[in-house]
């Protein structure tokens, strides 16, 4: 009888114990599911669960494409929703009205050439340089210049921007634009795409231009002299002395 109880007690101790391990390891998953759940920014479930594999694909393309959409909006589509009619300018009406003029300034860039559209995370400074650069040949690099400076002052420094920086702004701002309307008549201030092809040149007309040149007198072929100079007609209709 006696054997047959210690038998028994160690079975139900064997028991126990598993049960006791079964419920620790339950426990201890469902915390660790719920810290994690709560540490994770996604959703608890994932995204296009049980949808088709390309509709999923899809899904995750525009959602990683977020991070990368910029956006600058009119700060002032009407200035009765920022100032008044009679009442005092808000110190921060003149910092609004310096970011809506560069845009002014780039519709006016992109009116004859929406390639030269500027992306909102593209360098403003090296943008204008880039676009003015035919109109102003290369004498309005300072005025560019001094714009960046003023539209960064404007938007990023935390000192004032007074009513005087931004009619100094302001001027700046219209010679801008008058070169700006330049450009339907400089063709050639587009932009080119580093990765775009140079047009080949016809080889064989070149040479044919160069050849009746490149030939010494008659003399000097006979006495076996060597011309100092040789005269070069380059496509330019220019001439080269090698």
């Amino acid at each position: 009888m006696t054997e047959e109880l210690s038998g028994v007690t160690i079975v139900i101790f064997i028991a126990t114990g598993v049960l006791t391990m079964l419920l620790l390891f339950i426990f201890a998953k469902r915390q660790i599911m719920r810290f994690a759940l709560r540490s994770r920014r996604g959703p608890h479930i994932a995204i296009g669960h049980d949808a088709k594999k390309s509709l999923k694909r899809e899904i995750q393309r525009r959602i990683e494409v977020i991070p990368r959409i910029q956006y600058e909006p009119q700060l002032i589509s009407d200035s009765r929703y920022i100032m008044e009619p009679g009442s005092q300018v808000p110190p921060h009406y003149y910092r609004l009205k310096a970011v809506d003029d560069v845009k002014a300034l780039e519709s006016e860039i992109t009116k004859y050439d929406n390639c030269l559209k500027r992306h909102a995370s593209e360098n403003l400074r090296a943008y204008l340089l880039t676009t003015l650069a035919a109109p102003l040949n290369g004498s309005g690099q300072r005025m560019i210049h001094q714009f960046c400076d003023f539209y960064e002052h404007a938007r990023h420094d935390p000192t004032e921007f007074t009513d005087e920086e931004y009619q100094a702004y302001s001027r700046l701002h219209l010679k801008l634009m008058d070169a700006a309307r330049l450009l339907k008549s400089y063709p050639s201030s587009r932009k080119s795409s580093p990765s775009r092809t140079p047009i080949k040149k016809n080889v064989e007309t070149k040479r044919n231009i160069l050849e009746p040149k490149m030939r010494p007198p008659e003399d000097q072929i006979l006495t076996g002299s060597r011309p100092n100079t040789l005269t070069v007609m380059a496509l330019d209709n220019t001439e080269t002395t090698v």
